[in-house]
């Protein structure tokens, strides 16, 4: 028994067709008359669609808010300057405001990490405060204490 000589057609499931080579179709004939055609070079058609959405709600940012006041009394001081520097060099400020006429103030927006702040006041008054902490999403409360310099 001799095999067939038309090409054989596949079919995929969006019925498109794909003719195979008769090249790629080997035949084996076994006992019992059985016949057998196996695909030596097969094609396979993988398709994937990956979507991937982050959404990352959580404000990060630290704030420091505080208050402004003289040492050794409650009396608020109102537009202190005051100088946030990154780490515990006073090199180049990274922030720079002032307290309000109450005598607060509030720094929002900070990357997490270890901050200096710097206070002067009138040109005789005068804080520092180094290694202030601000982890992810931290709300830092700092008392700025005035004293007269020297």
């Amino acid at each position: 028994m001799e095999p067939q000589k038309e090409q054989p057609k596949v079919r995929t499931g969006e019925d498109r067709s794909i003719r195979l080579d008769k090249e790629s179709i080997q035949y084996n004939n076994q006992d019992m008359d059985q016949h057998q055609r196996v695909d030596v070079n097969p094609s396979q058609l993988n398709t994937q669609n990956l979507n991937i959405f982050i959404r990352n709600n959580n404000d990060l940012s630290g704030r420091i808010t505080g208050v402004t006041c003289l040492e050794g009394s409650t009396e608020r001081v109102a537009n202190a300057e005051i100088l946030l520097y990154f780490g515990s060099e006073c090199k180049s400020p990274v922030h720079k405001t002032s307290s309000d006429a109450n005598g607060n103030f509030r720094i929002e927006d900070l990357p997490p990490g270890f901050y200096t702040i710097c206070s002067k006041y009138d040109g005789e008054y005068w804080y520092r405060s180094c290694h202030i902490k601000v982890l992810p999403g931290q709300k830092v409360f700092e008392s700025i204490r005035l004293r007269k310099s020297c």
